[in-house]
Protein backbone atom coordinates (compact mmCIF):
# COMPACT_ATOMS: atom_id res chain seq x y z
CA UNK A 1 0.00 0.00 0.00
CA UNK A 2 1.39 3.27 -1.06
CA UNK A 3 1.10 6.32 1.05
CA UNK A 4 -1.73 8.52 -0.48
CA UNK A 5 -3.73 4.71 0.25
CA UNK A 6 -2.37 4.49 3.61
CA UNK A 7 -3.77 7.81 4.36
CA UNK A 8 -6.76 7.92 2.72
CA UNK A 9 -8.03 4.18 4.48
CA UNK A 10 -6.84 5.99 8.26
CA UNK A 11 -9.16 8.64 7.58
CA UNK A 12 -12.03 7.26 6.58
CA UNK A 13 -11.96 5.01 9.74
CA UNK A 14 -10.99 8.65 11.65
CA UNK A 15 -14.04 10.48 10.17
CA UNK A 16 -16.21 7.55 11.23
CA UNK A 17 -15.44 7.66 14.82
CA UNK A 18 -15.92 11.66 15.91
CA UNK A 19 -19.19 10.69 17.37
CA UNK A 20 -17.50 7.57 19.62
CA UNK A 21 -17.09 8.45 23.18
CA UNK A 22 -14.22 6.44 25.52
CA UNK A 23 -15.25 3.95 27.97
CA UNK A 24 -14.18 6.08 30.28
CA UNK A 25 -14.13 9.01 32.10
CA UNK A 26 -16.16 12.00 31.42
CA UNK A 27 -17.35 13.08 27.78
CA UNK A 28 -17.04 15.99 25.94
CA UNK A 29 -18.01 17.78 23.14
CA UNK A 30 -15.21 18.05 20.31
CA UNK A 31 -16.74 19.82 17.92
CA UNK A 32 -15.29 22.94 18.22
CA UNK A 33 -11.66 21.49 17.40
CA UNK A 34 -13.21 20.42 14.40
CA UNK A 35 -14.65 23.97 13.10
CA UNK A 36 -11.07 24.61 11.54
CA UNK A 37 -8.81 22.48 9.21
CA UNK A 38 -5.79 23.77 11.70
CA UNK A 39 -6.98 24.55 14.76
CA UNK A 40 -4.64 25.60 17.43
CA UNK A 41 -2.14 26.90 14.50
CA UNK A 42 -2.49 30.95 15.02
CA UNK A 43 -0.72 30.55 18.23
CA UNK A 44 2.55 32.45 17.86
CA UNK A 45 3.08 31.12 21.34
CA UNK A 46 6.54 30.86 23.27
CA UNK A 47 7.82 28.04 25.47
CA UNK A 48 7.70 29.17 29.02
CA UNK A 49 10.74 27.97 30.29
CA UNK A 50 10.11 28.30 33.79
CA UNK A 51 6.87 25.91 33.08
CA UNK A 52 9.04 23.54 31.57
CA UNK A 53 11.04 23.52 34.70
CA UNK A 54 8.39 23.01 36.65
CA UNK A 55 7.45 19.45 35.05
CA UNK A 56 11.47 18.80 35.19
CA UNK A 57 12.39 18.99 31.48
CA UNK A 58 16.12 19.63 31.21
CA UNK A 59 16.16 21.93 28.18
CA UNK A 60 19.84 21.73 27.77
CA UNK A 61 19.72 18.14 27.13
CA UNK A 62 21.93 16.31 24.26
CA UNK A 63 18.48 14.28 22.45
CA UNK A 64 15.28 16.63 23.00
CA UNK A 65 11.87 17.29 21.50
CA UNK A 66 10.31 20.74 22.16
CA UNK A 67 6.51 21.50 20.99
CA UNK A 68 4.26 24.55 21.14
CA UNK A 69 0.92 24.48 20.81
CA UNK A 70 0.11 22.44 17.27
CA UNK A 71 3.07 25.33 15.59
CA UNK A 72 6.39 25.76 16.54
CA UNK A 73 9.00 22.78 17.01
CA UNK A 74 12.41 21.77 17.38
CA UNK A 75 14.37 18.59 17.51
CA UNK A 76 17.88 17.05 17.99
CA UNK A 77 19.99 14.49 19.09
CA UNK A 78 23.46 14.73 19.98
CA UNK A 79 23.43 10.95 21.27
CA UNK A 80 25.16 8.40 19.45
CA UNK A 81 22.27 5.58 18.35
CA UNK A 82 19.54 8.16 18.87
CA UNK A 83 17.13 9.58 16.63
CA UNK A 84 14.16 12.62 17.24
CA UNK A 85 12.75 13.59 14.45
CA UNK A 86 8.86 15.41 14.69
CA UNK A 87 6.30 12.77 13.13
CA UNK A 88 5.61 14.50 9.82
CA UNK A 89 9.59 14.81 8.78
CA UNK A 90 9.33 11.23 9.58
CA UNK A 91 6.80 10.06 7.58
CA UNK A 92 7.85 12.52 5.02
CA UNK A 93 11.47 11.15 4.96
CA UNK A 94 10.71 7.53 5.23
CA UNK A 95 7.67 6.43 4.40
CA UNK A 96 7.64 3.16 4.01
CA UNK A 97 9.32 2.77 8.00
CA UNK A 98 6.48 5.01 8.81
CA UNK A 99 4.11 2.76 7.88
CA UNK A 100 5.58 0.18 10.00
CA UNK A 101 4.82 2.16 12.86
CA UNK A 102 2.29 4.93 12.48
CA UNK A 103 -0.97 3.83 13.74
CA UNK A 104 0.04 0.31 14.29
CA UNK A 105 -0.84 -0.11 17.48
CA UNK A 106 -3.77 2.86 18.04
CA UNK A 107 -6.71 2.72 15.30
CA UNK A 108 -7.98 5.78 14.78
CA UNK A 109 -11.56 4.83 15.34
CA UNK A 110 -10.88 4.05 18.81
CA UNK A 111 -12.63 6.68 20.04
CA UNK A 112 -13.47 10.30 19.14
CA UNK A 113 -10.54 11.78 20.24
CA UNK A 114 -8.27 9.07 18.70
CA UNK A 115 -10.20 10.17 15.77
CA UNK A 116 -9.47 14.02 16.25
CA UNK A 117 -5.93 13.35 16.63
CA UNK A 118 -5.66 11.71 13.23
CA UNK A 119 -7.85 14.53 11.13
CA UNK A 120 -6.69 17.29 13.06
CA UNK A 121 -3.40 16.81 15.12
CA UNK A 122 0.05 18.05 14.07
CA UNK A 123 3.20 17.43 15.96
CA UNK A 124 4.83 14.60 18.20
CA UNK A 125 7.92 12.94 18.18
CA UNK A 126 9.13 9.90 16.34
CA UNK A 127 12.62 8.56 18.83
CA UNK A 128 14.15 5.35 17.48
CA UNK A 129 16.82 4.05 20.23
CA UNK A 130 19.48 1.46 17.61
CA UNK A 131 19.57 -1.84 18.41
CA UNK A 132 22.05 -2.44 21.25
CA UNK A 133 22.54 1.45 22.05
CA UNK A 134 22.68 1.37 26.25
CA UNK A 135 21.70 5.05 26.42
CA UNK A 136 21.79 6.61 29.87
CA UNK A 137 20.93 10.12 29.48
CA UNK A 138 17.38 10.78 29.72
CA UNK A 139 15.94 11.39 26.29
CA UNK A 140 13.40 15.15 26.55
CA UNK A 141 10.56 16.17 25.27
CA UNK A 142 9.05 18.88 26.45
CA UNK A 143 5.04 19.84 25.04
CA UNK A 144 3.63 23.22 25.63
CA UNK A 145 0.06 24.28 25.26
CA UNK A 146 0.18 28.29 24.76
CA UNK A 147 -3.29 29.11 23.18
CA UNK A 148 -6.67 27.99 23.17
CA UNK A 149 -7.62 25.12 21.19
CA UNK A 150 -5.91 21.79 20.46
CA UNK A 151 -2.89 20.55 21.00
CA UNK A 152 -2.52 16.63 19.24
CA UNK A 153 0.88 15.14 18.92
CA UNK A 154 1.42 12.05 17.30
CA UNK A 155 4.29 9.81 19.75
CA UNK A 156 6.50 7.21 18.59
CA UNK A 157 9.15 5.31 20.44
CA UNK A 158 11.12 2.38 19.08
CA UNK A 159 13.65 0.86 21.48
CA UNK A 160 15.40 -1.97 19.27
CA UNK A 161 16.93 -5.62 20.21
CA UNK A 162 19.12 -4.89 23.28
CA UNK A 163 19.01 -1.05 23.65
CA UNK A 164 18.13 0.62 26.37
CA UNK A 165 16.75 4.37 27.42
CA UNK A 166 14.79 6.53 29.21
CA UNK A 167 11.77 8.99 27.49
CA UNK A 168 11.06 12.23 29.80
CA UNK A 169 8.18 13.91 28.55
CA UNK A 170 6.61 17.20 30.75
CA UNK A 171 2.88 17.92 29.66
CA UNK A 172 2.09 21.73 30.51
CA UNK A 173 -0.05 24.50 29.61
CA UNK A 174 -0.29 28.34 29.91
CA UNK A 175 -2.53 29.94 32.99
CA UNK A 176 -6.14 30.24 32.25
CA UNK A 177 -5.82 28.65 28.29
CA UNK A 178 -8.85 26.53 27.75
CA UNK A 179 -7.24 24.04 25.58
CA UNK A 180 -8.04 19.99 24.50
CA UNK A 181 -4.73 17.97 24.73
CA UNK A 182 -4.89 14.90 23.41
CA UNK A 183 -1.19 12.71 22.78
CA UNK A 184 -1.36 9.45 20.81
CA UNK A 185 1.34 7.89 21.76
CA UNK A 186 2.87 4.26 20.28
CA UNK A 187 5.35 2.46 21.87
CA UNK A 188 7.95 -0.43 20.79
CA UNK A 189 10.09 -2.61 22.80
CA UNK A 190 12.03 -4.39 21.02
CA UNK A 191 13.86 -8.07 22.27
CA UNK A 192 15.87 -7.91 25.23
CA UNK A 193 15.46 -4.21 24.80
CA UNK A 194 14.44 -1.82 27.64
CA UNK A 195 12.31 1.11 27.39
CA UNK A 196 11.85 3.44 30.71
CA UNK A 197 9.08 5.98 30.25
CA UNK A 198 8.06 8.72 32.58
CA UNK A 199 5.18 11.10 31.93
CA UNK A 200 4.68 14.28 33.94
CA UNK A 201 1.91 16.31 33.58
CA UNK A 202 0.79 20.13 34.76
CA UNK A 203 -2.43 21.26 33.48
CA UNK A 204 -4.59 23.96 34.47
CA UNK A 205 -8.28 24.54 35.90
CA UNK A 206 -9.88 24.64 32.04
CA UNK A 207 -8.01 22.05 30.40
CA UNK A 208 -9.30 18.57 29.05
CA UNK A 209 -6.32 15.82 28.19
CA UNK A 210 -7.11 12.46 26.67
CA UNK A 211 -3.69 10.92 26.18
CA UNK A 212 -4.10 7.03 24.36
CA UNK A 213 -1.10 5.08 24.92
CA UNK A 214 -0.22 1.62 23.71
CA UNK A 215 2.77 -0.29 24.16
CA UNK A 216 4.13 -3.69 22.67
CA UNK A 217 7.33 -5.85 24.22
CA UNK A 218 8.82 -8.66 22.64
CA UNK A 219 10.50 -11.02 24.07
CA UNK A 220 12.43 -10.68 27.13
CA UNK A 221 11.70 -6.80 26.82
CA UNK A 222 11.00 -5.01 29.63
CA UNK A 223 8.49 -1.69 30.05
CA UNK A 224 8.80 0.47 32.93
CA UNK A 225 5.98 3.74 33.09
CA UNK A 226 5.96 6.31 35.57
CA UNK A 227 3.19 8.72 35.46
CA UNK A 228 2.01 11.60 37.53
CA UNK A 229 -0.22 14.85 37.68
CA UNK A 230 1.06 17.43 39.78
CA UNK A 231 -1.32 19.87 38.99
CA UNK A 232 -5.46 20.79 39.01
CA UNK A 233 -7.39 19.87 36.04
CA UNK A 234 -10.46 20.01 34.60
CA UNK A 235 -11.00 16.48 33.14
CA UNK A 236 -8.21 14.15 32.39
CA UNK A 237 -9.00 10.46 31.05
CA UNK A 238 -6.30 8.16 29.95
CA UNK A 239 -6.27 4.20 30.35
CA UNK A 240 -2.54 3.03 28.50
CA UNK A 241 -2.62 -0.76 27.57
CA UNK A 242 0.55 -2.70 27.63
CA UNK A 243 0.93 -6.30 25.45
CA UNK A 244 3.64 -8.62 26.17
CA UNK A 245 5.74 -11.28 24.92
CA UNK A 246 7.15 -14.17 26.14
CA UNK A 247 9.12 -13.79 29.56
CA UNK A 248 8.89 -9.67 29.20
CA UNK A 249 7.54 -7.71 31.99
CA UNK A 250 5.91 -4.52 32.43
CA UNK A 251 5.78 -2.39 35.66
CA UNK A 252 3.46 0.16 35.63
CA UNK A 253 3.33 3.48 38.34
CA UNK A 254 1.23 6.18 38.35
CA UNK A 255 0.52 8.86 41.25
CA UNK A 256 -2.29 11.34 40.71
CA UNK A 257 -3.06 14.71 42.87
CA UNK A 258 -6.63 16.08 42.47
CA UNK A 259 -7.40 19.38 42.99
CA UNK A 260 -10.24 21.98 43.48
CA UNK A 261 -12.88 20.35 41.42
CA UNK A 262 -10.59 18.38 38.77
CA UNK A 263 -12.38 15.33 37.20
CA UNK A 264 -9.38 12.40 37.21
CA UNK A 265 -10.49 8.71 35.41
CA UNK A 266 -6.91 7.22 35.16
CA UNK A 267 -6.39 3.60 34.26
CA UNK A 268 -3.67 0.92 32.95
CA UNK A 269 -4.42 -3.06 31.67
CA UNK A 270 -1.72 -5.27 30.87
CA UNK A 271 -1.91 -8.20 28.96
CA UNK A 272 0.34 -11.71 29.04
CA UNK A 273 0.34 -13.06 25.97
CA UNK A 274 3.78 -15.10 26.39
CA UNK A 275 4.55 -17.48 28.84
CA UNK A 276 6.99 -16.40 31.68
CA UNK A 277 5.82 -12.70 31.39
CA UNK A 278 4.61 -10.42 34.25
CA UNK A 279 2.67 -7.49 34.90
CA UNK A 280 2.83 -5.14 37.75
CA UNK A 281 0.34 -1.78 38.16
CA UNK A 282 1.22 0.08 40.86
CA UNK A 283 -1.45 3.77 41.51
CA UNK A 284 -1.20 6.31 44.19
CA UNK A 285 -4.20 8.97 44.16
CA UNK A 286 -4.25 12.24 46.44
CA UNK A 287 -7.74 13.46 46.36
CA UNK A 288 -8.08 16.92 47.90
CA UNK A 289 -10.70 19.55 47.90
CA UNK A 290 -14.16 18.68 45.65
CA UNK A 291 -11.97 16.15 43.19
CA UNK A 292 -12.97 13.43 41.84
CA UNK A 293 -10.55 10.23 40.90
CA UNK A 294 -11.12 7.11 39.42
CA UNK A 295 -8.31 4.74 39.56
CA UNK A 296 -8.69 1.70 37.00
CA UNK A 297 -5.92 -1.67 36.48
CA UNK A 298 -7.11 -4.63 34.96
CA UNK A 299 -4.60 -7.62 34.18
CA UNK A 300 -5.44 -10.05 31.56
CA UNK A 301 -3.57 -13.81 31.75
CA UNK A 302 -3.70 -15.59 28.70
CA UNK A 303 -0.75 -17.59 28.76
CA UNK A 304 1.64 -19.05 31.91
CA UNK A 305 2.86 -15.79 33.70
CA UNK A 306 2.04 -13.25 36.93
CA UNK A 307 0.52 -10.08 37.54
CA UNK A 308 -0.38 -8.09 40.57
CA UNK A 309 -2.17 -5.02 41.04
CA UNK A 310 -1.69 -2.22 43.81
CA UNK A 311 -3.92 0.42 43.94
CA UNK A 312 -3.86 3.20 47.28
CA UNK A 313 -6.34 6.74 48.16
CA UNK A 314 -5.60 8.99 50.20
CA UNK A 315 -8.22 11.47 51.00
CA UNK A 316 -7.17 14.82 51.95
CA UNK A 317 -10.78 16.17 52.18
CA UNK A 318 -14.76 15.48 53.25
CA UNK A 319 -15.57 16.80 49.61
CA UNK A 320 -13.74 14.64 47.63
CA UNK A 321 -14.02 11.17 45.62
CA UNK A 322 -11.71 7.92 45.01
CA UNK A 323 -13.27 5.34 43.37
CA UNK A 324 -10.41 2.21 42.77
CA UNK A 325 -11.40 -0.38 40.27
CA UNK A 326 -8.96 -3.62 40.14
CA UNK A 327 -9.70 -6.12 37.34
CA UNK A 328 -7.71 -9.64 37.12
CA UNK A 329 -9.12 -11.82 34.31
CA UNK A 330 -7.36 -15.27 34.13
CA UNK A 331 -7.79 -17.31 30.63
CA UNK A 332 -4.89 -19.77 31.18
CA UNK A 333 -5.09 -22.08 34.69
CA UNK A 334 -1.29 -21.57 35.40
CA UNK A 335 -1.44 -18.02 35.65
CA UNK A 336 -0.69 -16.09 38.85
CA UNK A 337 -3.04 -12.82 39.23
CA UNK A 338 -3.26 -10.59 42.41
CA UNK A 339 -4.44 -7.49 43.58
CA UNK A 340 -4.94 -5.26 46.73
CA UNK A 341 -7.00 -2.04 46.85
CA UNK A 342 -7.20 0.63 49.99
CA UNK A 343 -8.43 4.02 50.57
CA UNK A 344 -8.37 6.01 53.94
CA UNK A 345 -6.86 9.47 55.26
CA UNK A 346 -3.73 9.86 57.14
CA UNK A 347 -3.79 8.06 60.87
CA UNK A 348 -3.69 10.65 63.98
CA UNK A 349 -1.66 8.25 65.76
CA UNK A 350 1.38 8.43 62.85
CA UNK A 351 0.31 12.45 63.03
CA UNK A 352 0.58 12.39 66.31
CA UNK A 353 3.93 9.99 66.81
CA UNK A 354 5.84 12.55 64.10
CA UNK A 355 4.79 15.37 66.25
CA UNK A 356 6.22 13.81 69.71
CA UNK A 357 9.72 13.89 67.69
CA UNK A 358 9.70 17.13 67.36
CA UNK A 359 7.60 17.55 63.96
CA UNK A 360 5.35 20.71 63.70
CA UNK A 361 1.90 19.10 62.39
CA UNK A 362 1.97 20.61 58.85
CA UNK A 363 5.55 18.77 58.84
CA UNK A 364 3.93 15.82 59.94
CA UNK A 365 1.87 15.26 57.37
CA UNK A 366 3.86 16.38 54.49
CA UNK A 367 6.19 13.59 55.53
CA UNK A 368 3.67 10.96 55.47
CA UNK A 369 1.93 12.17 52.15
CA UNK A 370 5.50 12.52 50.49
CA UNK A 371 6.14 8.89 51.92
CA UNK A 372 2.37 7.60 50.44
CA UNK A 373 3.80 9.21 47.24
CA UNK A 374 6.94 7.32 46.83
CA UNK A 375 7.21 4.15 44.73
CA UNK A 376 9.83 2.06 44.56
CA UNK A 377 11.22 1.75 40.75
CA UNK A 378 14.32 -0.21 40.90
CA UNK A 379 17.30 0.38 38.02
CA UNK A 380 16.25 3.33 37.31
CA UNK A 381 19.59 5.62 36.17
CA UNK A 382 20.68 8.26 38.62
CA UNK A 383 19.43 11.22 36.90
CA UNK A 384 16.18 9.84 36.28
CA UNK A 385 15.74 9.19 39.71
CA UNK A 386 16.47 12.05 41.08
CA UNK A 387 14.09 14.09 38.96
CA UNK A 388 11.52 11.64 40.27
CA UNK A 389 12.25 12.53 43.41
CA UNK A 390 11.85 16.41 42.91
CA UNK A 391 8.13 15.42 41.38
CA UNK A 392 7.14 13.16 44.31
CA UNK A 393 8.28 16.12 46.81
CA UNK A 394 6.67 18.44 44.37
CA UNK A 395 2.74 16.35 44.72
CA UNK A 396 3.47 15.97 48.33
CA UNK A 397 3.60 20.17 48.97
CA UNK A 398 0.85 20.60 46.65
CA UNK A 399 -1.62 17.93 48.60
CA UNK A 400 -1.27 20.19 51.97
Amino acid sequence: MGLKDWHSELREKAVKALDKPSPYGLDIDISQYLEAEEVGNRSKGLLDVSKAEEVGVNLNANALYIQVDQSYFKYLSRIPGVEVYRIEDFIEQKPDEAMEFAWRLIDPSTDKFTALAYLRGRGGYFIRVKKGSKVDEPIMACLYMSYKGLQAPHNIVVVEDGAEATVYTGCTIAPEVLGLHVGISEFFVGRKAKLRFVMVHSWNKVAHVRPRTVVSVDEEGEYVSYYVNISKVKTLQTYPKVYLSSNSRAFLASIILGLEDSDIDVGSAAYIEGDGASAELVSRAIARDESKIVMRAQITGGRMGKGHIDCRGLMMSNNSLIQTVPELIAKHPDVILTHEASIGRLAEDEINYLISKGFSRDEAISALVRGFATIDISGLPEKVRNYIETIEKIVSEKAL
